[in-house]
């Protein structure tokens, strides 16, 4: 019969019947032939096992002892790179922060920190030192103004001298003007410098110039006052593409020097970093060819050659364990480098502690060897009588249990292909009932489960599209109540003989936070509004509702009782700010430009809240010069500080000239790589495209067609709004 006519049952039978046949008739022969000869050579062949188990097991105890010097000493030289890693953060995070800080200073206002010569100094407190003659210089007033500036970096230093506190630790930087802004953490209670201090005090040392040459981050090892090494990570900064100074941090490596020289393997064990110049910079041993090397001494000339070519690889940055012969005793060296240091660390521990123990374990392996070669003669001729036995019944029973196998086995799997078949044609109500307390019952109760999980998913499907479908039909709705709150009635403000004016808002979500916002004060005054709400979405969008309304009210309140040309618009903004302010308990804030355009004689007053600077354009025949219209000191964001003051500022334009708002969306868009528009790019589009000749509306399509080729596709990050208004006269 074809075994493709047999039923699952038989062909399982035939097949178990025939593997355990088969099995047994190989495992008989190989068995019998086997133990022949065994008996032979069953006493040779247990010595030579047994020398080679014991050789075995002590090469393999020696290279366990190795990997595990080898992997001690590697942890103890990562520990260390690790401390100087992250010094190596913080100091970069030191020179961004003074570099940052030094090239907008108009961001910043001027800050004192102390002085040592009138001041006293608590550890952790920035303080600040000149150079000799700094202060008699002609350019002192130039310096000092610069210091007051840097100083901003205080806290920074002084979080740092805090967060090293554990160590004796120098946070600083260094400029190029001869003058250090510093940090210290020490036990002293208080720094006491002479008054004399700054007459030859030149800040600018060796790690300064060897900072420069490197143009990059450098790592300077000194030795302080206790007689333990310490090391000094610094990097230069730069403003405006100049080299400005060096900010660095200085700290004391005694804790890690006694950590790293205290690990050692054994009794005798010794301990040793040697220096890119084949130098031992760090040594738990007080003397000898290992100790502390005060005259420069280079291991790679040792007259110990295995010594000198250990050393020679350590400074070549490798790592490995080499035996090793020091004064009459034998020793394993295991040695791993410090990248961040240019050092290698080494651990010598004597052979006979690291091998301890393994003649032993080799003379018990010997000793097990030659019982179980005893074993088997004592055995051999039993075993053969049983196995005889053993098989023949084997045989018999065979043929009755793969019988049974096969229907205990099959059953099961009927059962799941009937329910499997039922639940395939889409009735989720079947369930499985298959108990056999193995695999096939776990398949069984999966297959349940998933039923279940799938009728629970289909319902919960059917309510989470419901539900979206909801939520999409009410954003809709408030995208539509949002852009109609925003003025769009263009051609009765565009066909004005006095100016041109268009304005956009595109949201990167349903509803945004952005608005503008432009009417009329009546005596020939136009007001126009633009801001930007904290945040996105719907609270954003609520936000903006209260922050547009709040303002065109106190606007027009103020407009209507005074006239527009007695308000004090920055009195008016406060109003706005403090109304705002109240019952804000999310927190959020709105940064705005608000200004008025005197139609007759083209005098624009305005209030900036925060907000990102608009660009003027001048007409300057058929081009126009487009620049930024900065405040000279930073402003408030609307809705945080209930008391901040806002000034009224006045620009007059000419016929022909234009102005640019827009916010923070159009500067910071993103490309793919996450790289911004930028303020320098805007302007230059301004400058190609905001010619007279072309009007508003083209000007602000010019530019959003600029920033899409910027974004090359890539997904909308914030809201975009822009308005422009040109005053013809």
């Amino acid at each position: 019969m074809s075994t493709r006519k047999m039923g699952i049952r038989r062909r399982f039978l035939l097949l178990l019947f025939s593997a355990v046949l088969l099995s047994f008739a190989v495992l008989s022969a190989v068995l019998f032939h086997s133990m022949y000869r065994v008996q032979d050579n069953a006493v040779e062949s247990g010595q030579r096992v047994g020398e080679a188990a014991g050789e075995f097991t002590e090469a393999l105890a020696e290279n366990h002892a190795k990997q595990k010097l080898l992997i001690d000493v590697t942890e103890n030289a990562h520990h260390a790179d690790r401390e100087i890693a992250d010094i190596a953060e913080n100091v970069k995070y030191i020179a961004l922060d003074a570099s940052k800080i030094l090239s907008h200073p108009e961001s910043y206002l001027p800050r004192s920190v102390k002085i040592p010569r009138r001041d006293t100094i608590h550890s952790g407190e920035c303080y600040i030192v000149f150079g000799a003659d700094v202060r008699r210089s002609e350019a002192w007033p130039e310096i000092r103004a610069e210091s007051h500036i840097a100083s901003n970096i205080a806290d920074t230093l002084e979080h740092l001298s805090i967060y090293y506190s554990n160590y004796a630790t120098s946070c600083f930087i260094t400029s190029e003007n001869n003058y250090v802004l510093i940090a210290e953490s020490f036990e002293d209670e208080e720094l006491v410098l002479p008054e004399s201090f700054e007459e030859t005090y030149n800040p600018k040392g060796k790690y300064y110039w060897d900072s420069l040459k490197a143009n990059d981050f450098h790592t300077q090892i000194y030795k302080d006052s206790g007689g333990y090494y310490g090391v000094m990570c610094s990097i230069p900064y730069y403003v405006g593409g100049k080299v400005a100074g060096v900010a660095g941090i200085g700290i004391g490596m005694a804790s890690l020097y006694h950590d790293i020289t205290s690990k050692t393997v054994g009794d005798s064990g010794i301990n040793f970093a040697l220096n890119q110049d084949g130098v031992v910079v760090f040594s738990s041993v007080p003397e000898g060819p290992l100790a502390t090397s005060p005259g420069k001494t280079d291991l790679r000339r040792s007259e110990n050659g295995a010594l000198a070519l250990a050393a020679k690889n350590m400074t070549e940055g490798n790592m490995g364990v080499v035996p090793l012969t020091l004064n009459g005793e034998e020793y394993y060296l295991a040695y791993a480098p410090m990248p961040v240091f240019h050092w290698s660390l080494g651990s010598l521990a004597r052979k006979d502690e690291v091998v301890n123990g393994v003649q032993a374990a080799k003379d018990d392996v010997l000793g097990l060897s030659q019982g179980l070669t005893a074993s088997i003669q004592k055995y051999y001729l039993g075993t053969f009588r049983q196995m005889a036995v053993f098989m023949a019944v084997i045989f018999i029973l065979v043929f009755f249990l793969s019988q049974a196998v096969a229907n205990h086995m099959v059953r099961p799997l009927l059962a799941l292909t009937g329910g499997v078949g039922k639940i395939a044609g889409g009735d989720l109500d079947a369930k499985l009932d298959v108990r056999t307390g193995d695999e096939l019952e776990e398949l069984s109760d999966s297959i349940n489960q998933m039923t279940d999980d799938l009728k629970l998913y289909i319902e919960n499907l059917s309510k989470i599209t419901a539900e979206k479908e909801q939520i999409r039909t009410e954003l809709s709705l408030c995208q539509g109540i949002q852009e109609g709150m925003l003025p769009d009635i263009f051609p009765r403000f565009a066909g004005n003989p006095h100016y041109d004016l268009f304005a956009t808002m595109e949201a990167a979500r349903e509803v945004g936070g952005d608005f503008y916002d432009f009417y009329s004060l009546g005596d020939d005054r136009l007001a126009v509004t633009i801001a930007d709400v904290s945040g996105k979405g719907i609270p954003a969008a609520m936000f903006m509702v209260i922050s547009k309304t709040i303002l065109k009210n106190i606007a027009l309140a103020a407009a209507g009782r005074h006239g527009a040309a007695a308000v004090d618009w920055g009195r008016a903004m406060e109003r706005a700010n403090r109304q705002l302010c109240e019952n804000n308990e999310e927190m959020m804030f709105v940064t705005v430009f608000f200004g008025i355009l005197d139609l007759t004689t083209g005098e624009f007053t305005y209030v900036n809240g925060g907000h990102n600077p608009p660009l003027v354009g001048r007409a300057r025949g058929g081009a126009a010069d487009w620049r930024y219209l900065r405040d000279e000191k930073k402003t408030h964001m609307v809705g945080v500080i209930e008391e901040a003051q806002y000034e009224e500022k006045r620009l007059t334009l000419r016929p022909g000239d234009t102005l640019y708002f827009y916010t923070d969306g159009v500067t910071e868009a993103m490309d793919a790589e996450k790289r911004l528009y930028t303020e320098e790019r805007l302007r230059e589009t301004l400058n190609r495209v905001g010619t007279p000749a072309a009007g508003v509306k083209d000007i602000l399509a010019a530019v959003r067609a600029d920033v899409d080729s910027h974004a090359a596709g890539a997904e909308q990050s914030d809201d975009i709004t822009m308005l422009g208004i040109r005053f013809l006269g």
